[in-house]
């Protein structure tokens, strides 16, 4: 949940040659800045649809279309053309099957009328995909496959294999034999670790002991805490000690602005 400053779910995955977002909940696209601009990112990929994991990508589409470095607002010409990139390049936008309705429903109920290209983000700034659950899909240098997974809204882990590492990212999800498929061999493990007791309901989250059994049957070398549903250090001190009784090897607790290298040893 959104406390102290921290955004939404959001990641942005990075190698030599492609920038990924890994969801974008509220205050992601904010964050997003500080690292590059929106019009930079390769691709989107959304989880699932459910408000915290996927309300930024309409702004972060809007900010990917308005030129970088420029007074846009006295750049149009009054008839609202699109005077942004014109390479006809888009961002990979890849979301569950039927994500694309309540995209444009979403876009529809925010219309910029003086400047009618920012109104169509889904078609200008990104190339929306609904990806098949269990298909990978080519994007730069990476390789990102759709692990299926279990939660009250269609949902996937995203496992990024790039030229220099390879991460596994949960979603939101109750445990399932396909998160060690999710985390195999990983460089870094990305789990929610929402939950102090296994999900008994059949919303499906994952508790700090379950992420930290997948990521010891997977053999991911490094385990990476988030999607905290409270903000309390205590909590997510007690979160990464239920992982840490299953699972030896390094567990983080993830921050807001907090990086990994699969190259180097610096982290931060």
């Amino acid at each position: 949940m959104p406390a102290d400053g921290a955004a939404s779910s959001g990641y942005l995955v990075r190698t030599e040659r492609s920038s990924i977002l890994m969801d974008c909940g509220p205050g992601i696209a904010v964050m997003l800045t500080k690292f590059i601009h929106a019009s930079q990112l390769d691709a989107v990929v959304i989880s699932h649809m459910h408000l915290d994991h996927c309300y930024d990508v309409l702004p972060i589409g809007k900010q990917a279309m308005l030129p970088y470095g420029k007074t846009w607002l006295v750049d149009t010409d009054g008839r609202g053309e699109f005077h942004g990139d014109d390479s006809g390049r888009r961002i990979k936008l890849l979301v569950p099957q039927g994500g694309r309705v309540t995209l444009d429903r979403l876009a529809e109920l925010f219309p910029v009328r003086t400047i009618p290209h920012l109104n169509r983000a889904f078609e200008l700034a990104f190339e929306v995909i609904e990806y098949r659950r269990g298909a990978s899909y080519e994007i730069a240098d990476c390789t990102v496959s759709m692990i299926p997974m279990v939660h009250s809204s269609p949902d996937c882990g995203i496992r990024v294999d790039g030229p220099s590492g390879s991460l596994g990212f949960t979603g939101d999800t109750s445990y399932n034999d396909n998160l060690v498929t999710l985390a195999k061999d990983t460089d870094i493990f990305l789990a929610e670790a929402s939950l102090q007791a296994p999900d008994s309901t059949h919303h499906g989250h994952l508790s700090g002991a379950e992420v930290g059994r997948a990521a010891a049957l997977a053999g991911t070398r490094k385990l990476v805490l988030t999607h905290f549903t409270a903000p309390q250090r205590e909590w997510k001190q007690a979160r990464r000690d239920d992982a840490a009784a299953e699972y030896s090897g390094p567990i983080h607790v993830g921050e807001p602005g907090m990086t990994f290298s699969t190259v180097t040893k610096d982290e931060r």
